[in-house]
Order: structure tokens, then C-alpha cells, then sequence
């Protein structure tokens, strides 16, 4: 079967000619997913390259590419805009129905309202994923909701969607987000039990923790900051890494010196996946904050490194963590939540090489492979 894909992921064109993005763990997912295939097709939007961008390439030369424009936001302007482009669109997804077999729509983005329609109407086999939460959440944009309404009423075929309970609708099917393969997790096993060995022998004497996200407001670094200040304050010996780029940088920067944590944070901005890979090898927690997530991926990247994650407890934190078997939770809505988490596993650290033990195993289920072949073997069965 011939594949075509629907994205709003922005991508670049190097200038020797290769195709990325700075989204890699998509980049991962897509190219495992497209192995079943025998030819894909991606239509999505283009951005300006520049040196400055952290992109990972495409390996695959089965993959081809339809160019979009680059288009959103939240002005007025920004979606007359869009509307303008809503031919184009259609130029595009003419391209795609004609050259695939099926389409995979991922979901909720603007660009696959209008593509929803269209392919409905032709009576394409589809399938799709819902990267957002998919319970409904204070705050969501109507836009959202409107998409969760569509796929769980009107598409046509599998959905696949980050839910903690199989959904009454037998055509959305609970998954989750993978991040590596299974060579990945083999290749730490030395690794995980370098760290587990450590922890046995010397226990923690300094907490390494580490952050990865966009750095916007909904990731929450600002609530992470402000409890590294009291950490400090109490005299906790700690290090963080805050991982990632995004508006909110100067205001985190300015936290820092405000507090003057200088010398227990670092701001290492955006990394490419064997430098994160390096950077989790060299902490002991994840931290995450955000305040609206769909499935955390980057507890589970920590977990394949025997990373311990450390979540706000909302969505399918819970489920990451299993309810405390892996990882811990906390309520982001103050900070002294964290530090008494904090302090709470500084009198278990006899606990952490089993939660470590059991976290890796839970990662070795969510490899790029088991999702890719979820995804083939559903809408398989489901088209038969």
C-alpha cells in the first residue's frame, strides 16, 4: 500500500538538499510507521532553513515530500491567512488521494479540518491520531474540541488517541506516543546498571534533575524555577537542566539570575536526539510541569534511560508513573508541591533501583516498533 500523511509539522530543506525537522521524535515515529509501506507521501508546510535550527533528516528514501505554505496563529489576520490558503490545501490533498491507498491524518491542527471534509467525501480510507488530551480540559479552544467531535462521531475509520480507559466508540483505540527502539533500551542496559549500582553503593548526594520541553507557559519551567528556589533556601543539593527553546527564554533566564540559581541551573536549549541522549545519561530525575498534556513522552524517553520521572499529576500521569511503581507525582499549584516530593524521595532513595528496574521495563512496551506495528495491524483488521 501507498501511504499519504497530513501534518501541520513544520519541515525544512537543508542545503544539501535533505529533508527535517526539529520535531524528532515525530520524525522517528513517521519513518517507522512508513516502513509498511511502500511508498509515502508528506504534505505538509515548509519553513525557511537556517543554521541556527537543531533538525534531524529523513533516512528513508521511500518518503517524498508536498510542500505547504508555513501559516497560523492566533491573530485575526493569521487566520484570514488561512483561509486564503484553503486552495492550496485543496491542491494538496487532490495530490495525496491520488497517489495513496490510505491516509493518516494526525489531529487537532488546522490544516486537517478542511482535509477531514475533503477526504470524507471522497470516502478515503483513513486513519488518524489525536495528539491532544483527549478528555476535555478547562481552557481548550473550541477548534479542539470541534476535532474531538469529528473524529469520535464522523471519521471513517481507526483513531488512535491518549486516553487512560478504552473509549466507548470501538473505533478509538487508547495508544501512546513512542520515542525509541528497542536497540536504544538494549544499548543502556550497561548503562542503567552503572546507575542502579551507584545508587546502591553511595545513594544521591545531589539530585541531577532535568526538564525538556518547549519553553512556553503551558510547559511550566517558570513553576519548576520557583522551586528550585526553595530548594536552595533549605539548603537541597540539586542541579537542573532546563532542555528546549521557546518564548518564555529571557523571562527563565531572568528567574535565574533573579534567584541566583546560576550555578544550579543551566540552560542548554534545543538538542538534537544524541545530545538529549547524552543529557539523560547524566541526570537521575525528569521533571515535568506542564499544565495540559496528552501523553507525557519525555517521562518515558527518561525511563528507556532509567531516568525517574517526576510529573504533575494530570492527564496520564498516573499511568506513566504507575501510580508511584515508576515514578512520582506532585500538584503543580504551588511550588512547595515539589520540594516536598523532593524530600519525600530523599528518605526512599533504598526504593529507586527497583522504580528504575520497573520503569525500563515499562519502556521496553512503547518502543517506535510495537507503535508502528499497533498502527498497521489496527487499520488492518479494521479494512479487511
Amino acid at each position: 500500500m501507498k501511504l499519504g500523511i497530513i501534518s501541520d509539522c513544520i519541515h525544512y530543506k537543508t542545503p544539501d538538499g535533505k529533508i527535517g525537522t526539529e520535531n524528532h521524535i515525530l520524525l522517528r515515529q513517521l519513518q517507522e510507521l512508513c516502513s509498511h509501506f511502500s511508498e509515502t507521501l508528506i504534505s505538509c508546510p515548509f519553513g525557511e532553513y537556517n543554521a541556527a535550527r537543531v533538525i534531524s533528516t529523513y533516512s528513508d528514501t521511500n518518503i517524498q515530500f508536498y510542500t505547504l505554505p508555513k501559516a497560523g496563529g492566533g491573530t485575526i489576520k493569521a487566520k484570514i491567512e488561512l483561509l486564503l490558503l484553503i486552495p492550496k490545501w485543496l491542491k494538496a490533498f487532490r495530490t495525496i488521494d491520488r497517489f495513496s491507498d490510505i491516509v493518516y491524518q494526525r489531529f487537532p491542527n488546522n490544516l486537517n479540518i478542511p482535509g477531514f471534509f475533503y477526504f470524507w467525501l471522497k470516502k478515503k480510507k483513513v486513519f488518524a491520531t489525536y495528539t491532544g488530551t483527549w478528555k476535555r480540559h478547562s481552557g481548550e479552544p473550541i477548534t479542539y474540541m470541534f476535532q474531538r467531535w469529528l473524529l469520535n462521531h464522523c471519521f471513517k475509520g481507526p483513531v488512535w488517541v491518549y486516553a487512560d480507559e478504552k473509549p466507548a466508540n470501538t473505533r478509538i483505540i487508547p495508544s501512546y506516543s513512542p520515542s525509541y527502539s528497542d536497540e536504544v533500551w538494549n544499548e543502556e542496559i550497561e548503562e542503567v546498571e552503572n546507575r542502579i549500582a551507584k545508587i546502591k553503593t553511595n545513594g544521591l548526594t545531589t539530585f541531577r534533575l532535568i526538564t525538556v520541553g518547549s519553553l512556553c507557559e503551558n510547559k511550566n519551567q517558570v513553576y519548576i524555577i520557583e522551586a528550585c528556589k526553595l530548594l536552595k533556601e533549605i539548603g537541597f543539593d540539586f542541579t537542573l537542566k532546563i532542555v528546549g527553546d521557546g518564548e518564555i527564554r529571557n523571562h527563565l533566564s531572568s528567574l535565574i539570575n533573579q534567584y541566583s540559581l546560576q550555578n544550579e541551573i543551566e540552560m542548554v536549549g534545543k538538542k538534537r536526539y544524541e545530545e538529549l541522549r547524552e543529557l539523560y545519561r547524566q541526570s537521575d530525575f525528569v521533571v515535568q510541569a506542564p499544565l495540559t498534556e496528552g501523553f507525557g513522552k519525555v517521562p518515558v524517553e527518561g525511563l528507556f534511560h532509567g531516568v525517574i520521572p517526576i510529573i504533575n499529576n494530570i492527564s496520564l500521569a498516573f499511568l506513566i508513573t504507575g501510580n508511584g511503581e515508576r515514578g512520582f507525582l506532585f500538584e503543580a499549584n504551588k511550588p512547595q508541591n515539589l520540594v516536598n516530593c523532593l524530600l519525600n524521595i530523599k528518605q526512599e532513595i533504598n526504593g529507586l533501583p527497583h522504580m528504575i528496574k520497573t520503569g525500563r521495563e515499562y519502556a521496553k512496551s512503547k518502543t517506535l516498533k510495537a507503535w508502528a506495528n499497533e498502527y498497521y495491524d489496527g487499520i488492518s483488521e479494521y479494512y479487511k
